[in-house]
């Protein structure tokens, strides 16, 4: 009797947990701090606890490197919010994979503003996509040139755009790859995936996208990457089951 008392609660906690992650896209939840507070509550469950501390394992802290990097974070964000009420949703993805950048520039021996400002401007043009029909990384690549202009070095803004457009091979389009492709798996893929919808007929679409992301991931350009890939892989073969 007490396994299926234990079975029972399991299925009752992790009830509770995609009940919690389902927020929908113009909620704001910027940060691994605010969803531990939001999934947690005043009487967390062990379930609960363990998604938790694996988010804020791969949500890494986005500090601006310097006051320009400041500045142009502000001009993303309200580019971003400038129209699409589910804005929150991008403007939280954008965040990871600054963060997640930031942690990958060491290895690959990059300025940490040169890593910030291109991942801060990767998807900045993807609302206006819908609206416009444009491709979001030529937009995306005209904005860097425009805010960029005058404070960097045309190679620079050159090759920020460069990494933007997903074009060439140098250490800025790869860090870009990973950071970008790292938010699709793991517990932050399932909070990226889950978080947008607020209906429960919405979890298994969004568990199974999290699903074939992850058997369609691509190779990784470096061994944190790679490292980081393990790590998410391992919590979603313990997670992805019990859901």
């Amino acid at each position: 009797m007490s396994g299926q008392a234990d079975e029972h609660g399991d299925q009752v906690a992790m009830s509770v947990l995609l009940d919690g992650l389902l927020v929908g896209a113009g909620r704001m939840m910027e940060s691994a701090q605010k969803w531990a507070a939001h999934l947690a509550g005043d009487s967390p469950t062990l379930l609960a606890e363990r998604f938790v501390a694996q988010l804020r394992e791969e949500w890494f802290d986005v500090p601006s490197p310097d006051a320009f990097c400041g500045q142009i974070k502000e001009q993303v964000r309200g580019r971003l919010a400038a129209w699409h009420p589910g804005w929150p949703h991008l403007w939280a993805h954008v965040l990871r994979v600054t963060g997640a950048a930031l942690a990958l520039a060491a290895e690959a021996n990059l300025d940490l503003a040169l890593a910030y400002l291109t991942a801060i401007c990767h998807d900045v043009a993807k609302l206006d996509e819908f609206r416009t029909g444009d491709a979001h990384e030529e937009a995306g690549a005209a904005f860097a040139g425009q805010v960029l202009d005058g404070h960097l070095a045309p190679a620079q803004i050159a090759a920020i755009q460069a990494a933007i457009r997903r074009q060439g091979n140098d250490p800025l389009v790869r860090i870009l790859h990973d950071a970008d492709k790292l938010d699709k798996i793991g517990a932050v893929g399932i909070v990226r995936r889950v978080s947008t919808g607020t209906d429960r007929s919405w979890l298994p679409v969004a568990l199974g996208r999290v699903q074939d992301d992850t058997q369609r991931f691509p190779l990784m350009q470096f061994e944190r990457s790679r490292e980081l890939v393990e790590h998410k892989r391992a919590f979603q073969a313990w997670f992805l089951p019990l859901a």
